[in-house]
């Protein structure tokens, strides 16, 4: 191989610098003529443009990086290919490829107004509207809940409110009539309404595994063409479902806000209010008035956990279920539940990825780590847990002269850390993800259950040692995500990936550590956590046909809607997880009243 040169002529790196241009010019013309390229992916159009950007500025700013970067694109170096520069660009065309061809979301292509919309004028009051025109009606009750958030006199998170009026006004224009300059494509309904505080956290850049589970999915819902608002608490999100019924493609929630709402008549819609089995009817009494409008098949929910069965976990306490095997907080089944794990049931499986973050950081070579250990664990209180490993374990081990033990814990009041550690405090998202590469193991101590944190190490080509707390510990079906192991689905990859430990044997917790740290290994994501996968899988959700799965569920229950299981409200009602039912006299905020519209004139 010849060597690669060190510096190039103006005249070499100019016709370089052509080439590349070029490149980017005919892979834009391909994209844009290519028969399986949708409108689904404008998203990712835009985050290759901005690729091409910042590399034309790159090159006008700093010949020095242009030469690092021609270096690196035209030479055959045993360079790992996820450090280099062009990588990522690589990546979004392949990704760009393979969700347009797999999305069976792609936004509409509408040459003219449709029969209903003609004539339409939005700038008119509301009375004016055509009566069957769907977009007109998005585009008023947008404009009512844009106003009464810029008004923000209701309860409601702090932090969310720019982030809800950018985009409530960035998808009012997809509402607009076809021949307004603002108008813009966007599916028929493009709205994801939140309740769920871990989706509002993404906002303030948590790093909870909820949170991070919920970023790559609100990331992923943008490349596929939907927005997000983060509605809460309780009663914000209910009167903004209410709002808004032509808007939002479904709603999102806990598992304890939506059985607060389906076992509420004032909440849930008249149709679909069913009591729970055995309880008593709440309905008696209300008038129709006063009654619910929110849709039972529209109220999705998010959880990390999903509905697990009482065998494996604390649910006769939290629930009060008396009986093992399957059951559903929400009544119309599993189905309704999307996790970011494939669990057993019928939950639907909505995994994230780190791979887009992960693979933009260089993996470090073995030889070049620090010799030492991190120990995955937030909180000192974990350390105290009954189930972990004794204090004394690591105490024994920060005294090995042979290699470190680094810990990153936060240290609580009456919460101690073990004797002979000590802790760097908390880090940042960057700096976590720095220290977890240096390091040649990440060791789980116990807690948090299935942390993200393990998948962040096994990108970074960091294997992880995972404790079980069973001598007989089993890993079939819903076993694998008990309280058995911190980390099922990481143990059963085996190793050199994962390496496990009994939590009350310090010779195998050690032995584990040693061997870890002296077998490297490559950088691994497993497959259904790359970002074909998930776009796939998300794509698919939703484009579920919620309201014939609601039939379905209900010509399958004899014709009646489903109840929720016996003592599952009550027992919320007992731990004041639930919220109460809505206040007497309280009317549901419908779209129903004449919207005028506010022109200022710019003359005066």
């Amino acid at each position: 191989m010849n060597p690669i040169p060190t510096s190039r002529t103006f005249s070499q790196k100019r016709n370089l610098y052509f080439l590349l241009i070029s490149l980017f010019i005919l892979t834009f013309l391909f994209l844009g003529l290519h028969p399986t390229v949708q409108q689904s992916s404008l998203d990712n159009l835009d985050r290759l443009k901005q690729w091409t950007s910042d590399w034309s500025n790159a090159v006008q700013d700093s010949e020095s990086k242009v030469d690092d970067i021609l270096d690196t694109m035209n030479s055959d170096s045993n360079v790992d290919v996820n450090t280099k520069p062009n990588f990522r660009l690589k990546t979004w065309i392949e990704d760009l490829l393979s969700s347009s061809s797999s999305s069976a979301s792609s936004l509409p292509k509408e040459s003219e107004e449709s029969d209903e919309c003609k004539n339409w004028d939005h700038l008119n009051n509301e009375e004016n509207d055509p009566p069957n025109c769907l977009k007109s009606k998005q585009y008023r009750q947008t404009m009512r809940v844009l106003e009464r958030e810029e008004k923000s006199e209701h309860p409601h998170w702090y932090f969310t409110k720019e982030h809800n009026l950018s985009t409530l006004r960035n998808i009012s224009s997809c509402f607009l009539p076809l021949n307004d300059p603002g108008w813009k494509p966007c599916h028929e309904k493009p709205l994801i309404v939140s309740g769920w505080w871990y989706t509002a956290e993404t906002i303030t850049g948590a790093t909870t595994g909820e949170v991070i589970w919920q970023s790559s999915i609100v990331k992923q819902l943008k490349m596929l063409g939907y927005s997000y608002i983060a509605v809460g608490p309780y009663e914000n999100w209910v009167k903004v479902a209410e709002m808004m019924p032509d808007v939002y493609h479904f709603l999102w929630n806990s598992d304890i806000d939506t059985v607060s709402c389906i076992t509420d008549p004032r909440c849930i819609a008249k149709e679909h209010y069913v009591p729970p089995e055995s309880a008593k009817d709440l309905s008696i009494g209300v008038p129709d008035a006063e009654r619910g409008v929110i849709p039972i098949w529209a109220l999705e929910i998010v959880d990390y956990w999903g509905s697990r069965p009482r065998e494996i976990t604390n649910n006769e306490y939290w629930w009060g279920l008396t009986e093992d095997g399957d059951w559903s907080y929400h009544p119309l089944g599993q189905e309704w539940i999307a996790t970011p794990w494939p669990l057993p049931g019928g939950h639907y499986h909505l995994p994230y990825t780190m791979e887009d973050y992960c693979l933009n950081i260089p993996v470090k070579p073995h030889e070049e780590r620090r010799n030492a250990a991190l120990i995955l664990a937030k909180r000192s209180s974990y350390f105290h847990y009954h189930y972990v490993s004794p204090p004394g374990f690591w105490t024994n081990l920060s005294k090995i002269p042979n290699f470190e033990l680094l810990s990153t814990v936060e240290v609580e009041e009456g919460k101690p850390i073990p004797e002979g550690l000590v802790t760097m405090g908390k880090q940042t998202r960057e700096n976590y993800e720095d220290l977890v590469g240096s390091v040649k193991a990440l060791v789980g101590m116990g807690a948090p259950p299935i942390s993200p944190s393990v998948y962040t190490s096994l990108c970074q080509a960091t294997p992880v040692v995972i404790p079980y707390f069973e001598q007989n510990y089993r890993m079939d079906g819903w076993w694998l995500y008990s309280s058995w192991s911190q980390h099922g689905p990481a143990i059963s990859l085996g190793e050199p990936y994962a390496y496990k430990y009994y939590a009350g044997n310090y010779t195998e917790l050690e032995h584990a550590i040693r061997k870890a740290m002296s077998t490297p290994i490559e950088r691994y994501i497993p497959e259904n956590m790359k970002l074909k996968y998930t776009l796939v899988q998300l794509s698919n959700y939703l484009n579920r046909n919620l309201t014939l799965m609601f039939e379905e569920k209900v010509k399958g229950n004899k014709g009646k809607i489903p109840s929720l299981k016996k003592g599952v409200r009550e027992r919320c009602y007992e731990l004041n997880r639930c919220r109460g039912p809505l206040e007497k006299g309280r009317k549901p905020n419908t779209p129903n009243k004449s919207y005028k519209v506010q022109v200022t004139d710019p003359a005066v």
